[in-house]
């Protein structure tokens, strides 16, 4: 063997080295600029003088954990670059917090799961404010579309935001209701702080549209809502499209607001509409009522004289009395309701005997009882005998409004119990005011008008306004107490009304 040519073959072969930064391959013949060192013991190559300085720092900075960074062949393995790196969510985060977000990004997307990421993403940067219109009410249940309010649910808790930022976080939604979201919605609200505007028919989108912060938004198209829908979404990091989408969502906003506000006006002028007619139907079948009778049997009175005995005559003027003082509790009644809602009605307060008040009413009230009913009323009075004793009750209020509450609930009484009694009491509570009771033993409260038991025309009695109740809520209310009714069962028949005054000591 020719030993000149062992030697060329040496010369020619080439040594293959990494750098343990940047894992590039140097050859031996670029030896001169190699650099070996040994850091902790063990050595090291690097191609250039940067690469040496680079690894000392990283070295430096991560310490013993900077082994684990370190593939097989001593130099910095791809998982340190991905972990260096940022992603893509904490480039975009990134950028708000240094306010350097680029004004002219714009990409359009077809992918459903790079949608979702997107939208993921861009809401856990959110800090501020998250505007969302969704075209359809599927596409808030369903979240196999864009996520709806589940992504809100998912991302929301487990975001790194303050809870003290997540409560200021504005999070305003426009949308379709359907029955699912009327019933879930004040739990979304409670829970998430979500502020929901409902969208009519007319006002709806085609595209369901996320605005954060007003610096990202996300306007995706859904081309079929029901079967095989595709979806082709713009992604926008431009000043300009973002605020025209917020334009777009403050004017549906304000437009909903508007109709909701007019909706409520028309309801409430239907309302007031029919009040207005039933008051009208039922003051004049009311006043009709006690007329004729007056008419008709003075009438009698006058064509009859010197035909009818003293006992008769008793009968007939009894009649037209109780029908007069109807009339006149009735025209009453209409003048109360002016001065209740026209915020006029008022007191004359002073210091008063409530047993003087009750046996005053009863008495006056005991001449509506029909000769046909088998009925009492009872008082436990704090008298006997003519004889004042201890326990007098006295209250400052208005005597004659006062007196007009407790015959209102004594007439109520009258008119549900046929057989019984009407007991009348009196019970000290808890604050030391003193509440007056009425318990009968009539048919009761019917279910269907307990819930507004207290308002005008609220009444299942073939005779009376409706008005009576509503009348002494606003009595008693003026005098800054409450009233209130109920059914006796499961303890008796019947049901019992009370109200509550202050006690005084002092007259």
């Amino acid at each position: 063997m020719n030993p000149s040519s062992n030697t060329d073959d040496v010369e020619t072969k080439e040594i293959h080295i990494i750098c343990s930064l940047c894992g590039k391959s140097a050859s031996a013949q670029g030896e001169s600029t190699r650099i070996q060192e040994v850091i902790g013991g063990t050595s090291y190559t690097f191609d250039t003088e940067d690469c040496f300085n680079m690894f000392r720092r990283f070295k430096s900075v991560y310490g013993n954990e900077f082994k684990g960074f370190l593939a097989q062949e001593q130099f910095i393995s791809d998982p340190f670059w991905d972990r260096a790196i940022p992603k893509e969510g904490e480039i975009r985060e990134i950028e708000i917090e240094k306010g350097r977000v680029r004004p002219d990004t714009i990409q359009v997307i077809q992918d459903l799961g790079e949608i979702r990421k997107i939208a993921s993403e861009i809401v856990k940067t959110a800090r501020h404010e998250l505007l969302i219109i969704f075209s359809t009410s599927n596409v808030v249940h369903r979240p196999e579309h864009i996520g709806g309010i589940q992504l809100l649910k998912d991302i929301l808790p487990e975001t790194s935001i303050p809870a003290t930022t997540k409560r200021d976080l504005n999070i305003r939604i426009l949308t379709p209701l359907d029955d699912q979201l009327k019933a879930t919605s004040p739990e979304l609200k409670e829970q998430l702080n979500i502020d929901f505007r409902y969208i009519e028919e007319s006002l709806q989108t085609k595209m369901t549209i996320l605005i954060v912060d007003r610096v990202f938004s996300l306007a995706v198209e859904l081309k079929d809502d029901e079967r095989d829908p595709t979806y082709e979404a713009t992604y926008s990091r431009s000043k300009s499209t973002v605020l025209s989408y917020v334009a777009v969502f403050e004017s549906l906003w304000k437009q909903v607001e508007l109709n909701e506000n007019v909706n409520k006006l028309y309801e409430q002028l239907k309302i007031e509409d029919k009040l207005h007619r039933d008051f009208i139907n039922v003051a004049a079948h009311e006043l009709r009522a006690p007329i004729q009778p007056i008419l008709g049997l003075t009438e009698v009175i006058r064509s009859g004289q010197g035909k009818m005995n003293a006992n008769e005559q008793e009968e007939v003027l009894a009649v037209i009395i109780r029908n007069a003082k109807r009339l006149k509790t009735l025209t009453e009644n209409i003048l109360d309701i002016n001065r209740i809602e026209s915020r006029s009605l008022s007191l004359n307060k002073e210091a008063l005997e409530i047993d003087d008040v009750i046996l005053d009413a009863i008495q006056d009230i005991e001449s509506q009882i029909d000769n046909k009913q088998d009925l009492r009323i009872l008082y436990d009075t704090n008298r006997k005998g003519g004889e004042e004793q201890e326990g007098r009750t006295f209250m400052k209020a208005d005597r004659n409004r006062i007196t007009q509450v407790i015959s209102n609930l004594l007439s109520n009484a009258i008119n549900f119990t046929k057989t019984g009694t009407i007991h009348v009491y009196k019970e000290t509570e808890k604050d030391g005011s003193i509440s007056v009771i009425v318990k009968d033993t009539g048919s009761g409260i019917d279910p269907e008008i307990l819930p507004r038991l207290f308002t005008k025309f609220t009444t299942k009695s073939n005779k009376g306004t409706g008005l009576g109740l509503f009348i002494s809520k606003n009595i008693v209310e003026a005098h800054g107490s409450k009233i209130w009714g109920k059914n006796n069962y499961p303890e008796g028949k019947g049901a019992s009304f009370a109200f509550s005054l202050p006690r005084v000591t002092n007259r």
